[in-house]
């Protein structure tokens, strides 16, 4: 499942304002963009976090709360292939980008569950009608 309505913010902008728009459209997470290229993910945790050992964190730049070695994925990608990415690479959150490297998208472990359940169950249901022992 690839949602397509990504929260995002530039890299300069304040993690104070960051924090606003997280709230305003009930996320945990934005995605930083350079010019529409996603850079990194900024995390509500990472946020939290950061706070403890830099109290004045709010007025500094989102760029400085990401990391630096972010992972995207092309359309392509089924999810399946995004899955088991992001279980090789320890991630909850995958860009997606076109080919220009602009963000487009991205695919979350919690969305990615929500559909995988919502399968099972039909699978699950089909079973049940076809299977009166059950």
């Amino acid at each position: 499942m690839v949602s397509e309505d990504v929260v995002s913010v530039e890299r300069d902008t304040p993690i104070r304002t960051t924090v606003a728009k997280m709230r305003d459209r009930d996320v945990g997470s934005v995605v930083v963009v350079d010019d529409r290229q996603p850079i990194g993910v900024l995390t509500d945790r990472k946020i939290a976090l950061a706070l403890e050992e830099r109290p004045d964190v709010a007025d500094r730049p989102s760029e400085e709360l990401i990391g630096r070695d972010l992972i995207t994925v092309d359309a392509s990608t089924t999810i399946f292939e995004a899955l088991q990415l992001m279980s090789d690479e320890g991630i909850r959150r995958l860009p997606i980008a076109d080919e220009d490297g602009r963000l487009r998208g991205i695919v979350t472990l919690d969305d990615a569950l929500v559909l995988l359940a919502n399968e099972l169950d039909k699978l699950a249901t089909t079973v049940r009608e076809q299977s009166p022992r059950l």
